[in-house]
């Protein structure tokens, strides 16, 4: 440590100590956690060299501050697996392929809750065959078991055979949360090819006796929130890729359902939420099935559908008579934000069905006549007006009356010109030339040959708007380049929203993107329309 740079030693503004002498005062048992990552800069350069320190400390059973320390060295591992901490913290990554091993002994320490954090830093097979067999705690041994199939290879023999073996040895009262165990294993190993064990996995959640012996073994001793089936449902989703997370929960979502057990099917609904609004692939996944579990008795299950075909727009039309009976419909699922009615009319909407227009933007403002509401970004909410109607300029004929109303009542805030609804009329007129174009169209253009497959934590929504923008005055000027070209057909062809956005604005947003690129390809000379509000609520 006395060879790191002075710079990378000391931490600027919120630590007192240089991190050697924060290693020096853990190492004599003072209560000091050394600092190596803060949230706003990321991992500290020093970092790399102070990491055998860490795990030899975190390796002393009787050290005072043991667990804090472990705490921190597991967080530190965390971000040391983003792609920004090699840049932050060179030679991270040598560092931890060289001491990681060190750690495996934890594994088997008497303490529970050090062996949980332990099997959160094992990046290896060979001691979780050897820990599984052994481990007293029934809740550990089953994310054990979901931890070897994480960190297996496919083709190796042993976690193949202890996790198939487990899955066909269960028997006994406690048969069904050992077969649900081995399956999170085996989910993990194959997550590529969720036909090897899909059918099962189903059958095994729809076990009867699953929930209660899933509550007896995997409820941790302590813990306030007992076990619950449906957590694991939604786990197991969290674990696979979007794309086999949506198949599997279509799966158990018609399993559920002609089982009778609406709770699993609510699950299920829940699980494959994001992946719908990740991955535009999914959603003809669920056309047929959220039509016809439109018509549920269960009121949660009635709300998730109709939250499915809403996001569907146009393709759930055939939808819209079974849609527009469930008008009156105040039922919803209490922890999610509105009511059936609401989702349904915004699913109309999205359709373009004439019958919700009269009376739309009262019944989508009634969000600004309440005192407040409650919502987690990312689930299905009641969308903010903005948002809903800007799509809708083919009606506005029929909106733009309701929608001036509106923006009247803004007249009183003390900046009436950016109410949403007279924000709304201004984009519906739109100025002819779209947003302003970036310097470099050519290269602004190709930085959509930059867009990843999968979105990314924290994407930067100027490459987006730049890229589209560019393409759009290039395709005013004349002919794409083939560079442009390629680039354009390169983000029509990726599975994703072309958006930053992790809610339902992304497949607002990518529908409109996507249009303006594929008109652009077809040699039309384009604008960017309007896009939804980025911040999560209107100004107001």
């Amino acid at each position: 440590m006395t060879t790191v740079d002075e710079a990378w030693r000391q931490l600027t503004v919120w630590a007192r100590e240089p991190v050697l002498e924060q290693l020096r005062q853990a190492a004599r048992g003072e209560p000091v956690v050394p600092s190596l990552y803060h949230w706003r800069t990321g991992m500290d350069p020093a970092a790399p060299a102070a990491l055998p320190f860490l795990i030899a400390l975190v390796r002393e059973p009787d050290r005072p501050n043991r667990e804090e320390l472990l705490d921190a060295l597991a967080q530190l591992v965390v971000v040391g697996r983003s792609e920004a901490a090699e840049r932050r913290a060179p030679g991270w990554a040598a560092a931890w392929q060289e001491h990681h091993t060190a750690l495996e002994p934890l594994l088997a320490d008497p303490d529970p809750e050090v062996r949980l954090t332990a099997l959160s830093l094992t990046e290896r097979a060979r001691p979780l065959l050897a820990r599984i067999p052994v481990e007293t705690e029934p809740w550990l041994w089953a994310l054990q078991l979901a931890c070897l199939g994480a960190v297996a290879d496919p083709a190796d023999p042993a976690a193949r055979a202890l996790l198939t073996d487990t899955l066909h040895s269960a028997t006994g009262p406690d048969a069904p949360a050992r077969r649900l165990a081995a399956l999170r294993g085996l989910t993990a190993l194959d997550a590529a090819e969720p036909e090897r064990w899909a059918d099962r996995w189903v059958t095994a959640v729809l076990d009867p006796a699953a929930p209660a012996a899933v509550d007896r073994l995997w409820t941790r001793p302590d813990d306030g929130y007992r076990a619950e089936l449906e957590r694991e449902v939604a786990g197991t989703s969290r674990s696979l890729p979007p794309r086999a997370a949506a198949q599997l929960a279509v799966r158990l979502a018609r399993a559920a359902r002609d089982a009778d057990r609406p709770e699993l099917c609510a699950a299920a609904l829940e699980a494959a939420w994001h992946p719908l609004l990740d991955l535009p692939s999914t959603g003809p996944l669920w056309l047929t099935t959220a039509g016809e579990l439109l018509s549920s008795p269960d009121p949660r299950i009635r709300h998730w559908a109709a939250a499915f075909l809403a996001v569907l727009g146009r393709a759930a039309a055939p939808y819209a008579d079974a849609l527009h009976a469930r008008l009156a419909d105040t039922d919803g699922d209490e922890f999610l934000d509105g009511t059936t009615a609401d989702q349904a009319r915004w699913a109309l909407a999205r359709i373009g069905d004439p019958r919700v227009l009269p009376d739309l933007v009262r019944q989508l403002t009634a969000v600004e006549r309440e005192n407040g509401r409650g919502f987690v970004r990312g689930d299905p909410r009641r969308p903010e007006p903005y948002d809903a109607l800007l799509p809708l300029h083919e009606h506005a004929a029929v909106l733009r009356p309701q929608v001036a109303e509106w923006a009247r009542e803004g007249e009183s805030h003390a900046w009436p010109w950016n109410h949403p609804g007279a924000r709304l009329l201004a984009a519906w007129d739109g100025p002819a030339d779209g947003p302003a174009p970036p310097p470099d169209l050519e290269a602004a253009a190709r930085g959509l040959l930059r867009t990843p497959p999968h979105r990314r934590y924290k994407e930067d929504r100027d490459l987006y708007l730049d890229a589209v923008a560019a393409v759009a005055e290039l395709s005013r000027r004349g002919p794409l380049s083939p560079g442009v070209r390629a680039a354009v057909e390169h983000a029509l062809s990726l599975d994703r929203r072309l958006s930053p956005l992790g809610d339902y604005r992304a497949v607002l947003d990518d529908e409109r993107l996507r249009e303006v690129l594929r008109r652009a390809l077809d040699g039309e000379a384009v604008t960017v329309p309007p896009l939804s509000h980025w911040d999560q609520v209107d100004f107001e």
